[in-house]
């Protein structure tokens, strides 16, 4: 699920899951690379998240709302992700019978 939010994001049908670790190696402009860096910190160090990386991000261009709603979905994700390894699913993969068209990966509405 999350390569294919990654793809519909970037519009770039070629990313795999290996984003994740490689994203620094891409051209990314300033405001995304910042948001990818506070998403890696908050993801592996969350106890460490202090007020300079939140000014980090505004000093990128993201307002207060952007902020909130990126560090709501990085939880969300992170969270998920946990679920997923605690309960032994696959990642990335959905279970059968899902019937949310989110849930299933690169769907063409």
């Amino acid at each position: 699920m999350h390569t294919a939010a990654v793809r519909r994001l970037t519009k770039d049908e070629h990313l795999g899951p290996e984003f994740a670790t490689t994203w620094t190696t891409y051209d990314l402009d300033e405001k995304t690379r910042t948001l990818l860096a506070y998403a890696k910190k908050l993801t592996e160090e969350p106890s460490m998240i202090e007020d300079e990386d939140i000014e980090a991000l505004r000093a990128a261009s993201w307002d207060e709302d952007g902020i909130y709603e990126a560090t709501a979905l990085i939880s969300l994700f992170n969270f998920s992700g946990r679920m997923e390894a605690a309960s032994g699913l696959p990642m990335d993969e959905v279970p059968e019978g899902a019937k949310m068209a989110e849930a299933i990966p690169d769907v063409r509405r």
